[in-house]
């Protein structure tokens, strides 16, 4: 019986994985020859925390990127912001973020994320391909099971390091999405020790 629960557990994380590839694969094929500002995909039980990565894909690869900034539109049902966490990209670059929560001035059931993250100093460095921070939710307690919460990417823009700084073209964002699922559905990860 042990044993039955570390196979799931693994096959769910593969799953997981997989799924989480495809996804990323899918979405960097659509947005080929443009910069991309996206947000991950992630899923998490009422009361649990969940950590939503803020990725950055310059194309080409090596562009010159000073500054990042995007609104994150979202539904009320179920989640709660909580704050943003930096990436550890941003620390060799000398680059920060600010996160700031509003009301949907056009809907009462939806909040504003304003996102910005941007180098400092001089001489500016360029921000790095990856992970640029993390945004944290929580998922109420009376969330229910099966809901996702769409986070729509909107207003994305990206500058360049010239002075004056240029507009990163052709740019395009992609939403990311919290998926609320039952305690029963996350996989099962045994302890290290008691699997070897």
């Amino acid at each position: 019986m042990f044993i039955n629960k570390i196979r799931r557990g693994r096959a769910g994380v593969f799953v997981v994985l997989l799924l989480t590839s495809a996804r990323f694969l899918s979405s960097a094929q659509a947005a080929e020859n443009s910069t991309q500002v996206s947000l991950g995909v992630v899923s998490g039980p009422p009361k649990d925390t969940v950590m939503v990565p803020f990725y950055l894909a310059p194309d080409p690869p090596g562009r010159q990127i000073g500054s990042v900034s995007a609104t994150v539109r979202f539904q009320n049902n179920g989640v709660a912001f909580v704050r943003g966490e930096k990436g550890f990209l941003l620390d060799g670059v000398n680059a920060d973020f600010t996160v700031e929560l509003q009301k949907d001035p056009q809907d009462a059931d939806r909040s504003l994320l304003q996102v910005v993250v941007a180098t400092r100093g001089e001489p500016r460095k360029a921000l790095r391909e990856g992970l640029l921070m993390t945004l944290v939710f929580r998922i109420e307690e009376n969330a229910a099971p099966g809901t996702n919460v769409v986070l729509e990417m909107e207003k994305v823009r990206a500058d360049d390091l010239n002075n004056p700084p240029q507009s990163v073209e052709p740019l395009s964002g992609k939403n990311g999405m919290i998926e609320i699922i039952s305690p029963e559905s996350v996989p099962y990860v045994a302890c290290f020790f008691f699997t070897h």
